[in-house]
């Protein structure tokens, strides 16, 4: 395990500590039982790679495979100051991200602190519909965040065979069951002009296109298993 030195000091409690690392370990064995095939991930890589700006983007319910199916990437991840988000933050210790826990002083506040965060980073991904939904419904946080600080989106999505499904989740969480066939699909790219973020109807209407986009990656990967 890669240790990385969290951006926060919010302290994380011997028991979420606990819980983190019991679940990074069922994660990677997990991973090491599937079967993935990976496309598009080659043009995020390459983006790092020259110095540009990346932003992963998914839907909230497809993001517990993607902290090992991208691991080692030092992507910013997000979470709050509470038990959960410590619990987060040790689960992106594990994998090579940099979790940033910011305290829940509402949208606007947390998006500030988001935005100062990911001015010294190159890598970040975000959930289009968290942290609580409603679901499949793209916010504007991502956007904005693309706009102001010239990141570009790649929409992430994956389909497995077979795969477990929360009933229970506001996000319908997937996982890939054990031995699963796994597609992990990156669509193209597309950066934001840099005045969207002051427009609220442009927001919105890019909003509408990274909620295409998102279904348009995660109909990929399912053809993909067919």
């Amino acid at each position: 395990m890669k240790h990385y030195t969290r951006s926060s000091d919010a302290p994380i409690s011997r028991r979420a500590s606990v819980i983190g690392r019991s679940v990074a370990a069922v994660m990677g064995a997990l991973r090491a039982s599937w079967r993935v095939d990976a496309r598009g991930l080659e043009r995020f890589d390459a983006a790092l790679a020259e110095g540009r700006r990346g932003m992963i983007v998914f839907w909230h319910g497809k993001y517990a495979p993607l902290f090992v199916l991208l691991r080692d990437r030092h992507a910013c991840i997000f979470a709050s100051e509470s038990e959960r988000g410590a619990t987060i933050a040790t689960i992106c210790a594990w994998f090579g991200h940099d979790c940033v826990r910011i305290p829940d002083g509402g949208r606007d506040e947390s998006l500030a602190r988001m935005e100062t965060a990911l001015r010294e980073r190159n890598a970040t991904g975000l959930a289009a519909d968290g942290p609580l939904g409603p679901w499949h419904k793209a916010k504007r946080g991502p956007i904005v965040l693309a706009s102001k600080l010239g990141y570009e989106i790649f929409p992430v999505s994956f389909a497995a065979r077979p795969c477990l499904q929360s009933k229970s989740r506001w996000d319908r969480m997937e996982l890939p069951a054990p031995f699963a066939r796994v597609r992990l699909e990156v669509g193209p790219p597309f950066a934001v002009p840099r005045d969207v973020a002051e427009s609220p109807d442009a927001i919105g209407s890019w909003c509408e296109r990274l909620g295409h986009e998102l279904d348009d990656a995660g109909a990929a990967a399912a053809s993909a298993l067919r």
